[in-house]
């Protein structure tokens, strides 16, 4: 790797010999693959490859870096307003797209790659990548395989595999973002009274991640009380918290871009209901995780966390009983596409050293329109699995 720029603001999370193995273990598989060059769009892969962070990618700009599988640095494309690039990749292997009208930004990645003589062979894209449409992507195809250049295949989760079990200073990163989650609970837990509003105790979450050196989550926070609690999915709003209420709270809280999620309900007042349905439920987070060690299938701890449900009698109430893996993410990315549930997963992955998890069960009242659950951060340790909030 170049010797990194100096006085460009940049504060990357490792050091230069990290990145160095990343891409050693991309060009390894890409190999496995038989890819010839693989050209990264995914905001949270961005990231892990080189550290760029950007507010915006646009949607005509294919953003990306194209990774030779041959040993030559990787060329960085990205328009000239998220400069200053980072500084794992030099100035001379930086192409920074200027006022260009689509396409032609697709043709000046395209040309560029094929001065360097990399544009042959087999190419992978990542067709799944959320910043980038696919349809900026089918355009990207289109002009990288014109006139028989290269063969165009889909590469969309080859980044995601390698980064999927993480090194101990990125699982260093995923417990500091589980302190500062746990600090903001205890927050908000000072904080509940009838009267503020959920917006409210949304402000004081975020102060706590940005006084604690957390980033802003690529996921957004959630909190949901009284007859909102069963909206798990919608934006926290104006309503006032009233006597009696069940406050339900999921944060993604996030450390140099690592990502832990988490999931707590608080009560004003007595609810004995929910109260003995969660303490019910907590024995579980210990039981169904314990017996599982590295080489085991998730599905493994799926069927354990099902059995469970059944067996303290909630299955009538259940909104959803899963997890899947989490680590890098860049806003606006959140999850990557490997599920507990086989049946929910395109890819089938068993429990190694580094690889880090949810536990989540969600309970709901459709008749009351409350809810309730607990979500856990799962790190698979070489001993088992250990849950750090």
């Amino acid at each position: 790797m170049d010797e990194w720029r100096e006085g460009t603001g940049w504060d990357l999370p490792f050091e230069p010999a990290e990145y160095d193995e990343r891409l050693r273990r991309v060009r390894e598989e890409m190999r496995r693959l038989d890819l010839d060059l693989l050209y990264v769009t995914s905001p949270p892969n961005l990231h892990y490859l080189c550290g760029a962070e950007w507010v915006w990618y646009g949607m005509t700009f294919p953003s990306g870096l194209a990774v030779p599988r041959a040993e030559e640095p990787p060329l960085l494309f990205a328009p000239w307003l998220n400069q200053p690039f980072p500084p794992t990749v030099s100035e001379a292997d930086t192409v920074a797209f200027k006022n260009e009208p689509f396409p032609e930004t697709h043709a000046m990645v395209a040309s560029t790659l094929a001065a360097r003589g990399w544009l042959r062979g087999r190419v992978g894209l990542e067709y799944w990548s959320r910043a980038q449409p696919y349809s900026n992507m089918a355009a990207l195809r289109e002009v990288m395989g014109a006139n028989g250049r290269a063969e165009v295949v889909d590469a969309s989760f080859l980044v995601d595999r390698v980064r999927q079990l993480q090194s101990p200073q990125e699982l260093a990163h995923t417990r500091t973002a589980v302190a500062i989650a746990d600090a903001a609970y205890t927050a908000v837990r000072d904080a509940l009274a009838p009267g503020v509003t959920e917006k409210e105790l949304m402000g004081l979450v975020y102060s706590e991640f940005g006084k604690l050196g957390g980033d802003e989550p690529a996921i957004r926070l959630m909190i949901h009380s009284g007859t909102r609690g069963d909206a798990l999915h919608i934006p926290t709003r104006h309503r006032r918290l009233q006597p009696g209420d069940l406050v339900m709270i999921q944060m993604g809280a996030s450390y140099n871009g690592y990502h832990c999620c988490t999931g707590r309900a608080f009560s004003l007042g007595e609810n004995p209901f929910w109260e003995k349905a969660l303490a019910r439920l907590a024995e579980g987070v210990g039981s169904t995780t314990a017996a599982i060690a590295p080489g085991t299938p998730t599905g493994v701890l799926q069927r354990r966390m099902d059995e469970h449900v059944d067996a303290i009698g909630m299955r009538d109430h259940v909104w959803w009983v899963g997890g899947y893996t989490i680590g890098v993410a860049m806003p606006p990315d959140w999850v990557g596409h490997v599920y507990l549930d086989p049946a929910d997963s395109p890819e089938e992955v068993t429990f190694e050293s580094g690889l880090v998890a949810l536990w989540e069960v969600q309970f709901w009242d459709l008749e009351k329109h409350d809810g309730c659950g607990i979500v856990d951060t799962m790190i698979m340790t070489e001993h088992g699995i250990e849950i750090p909030s």
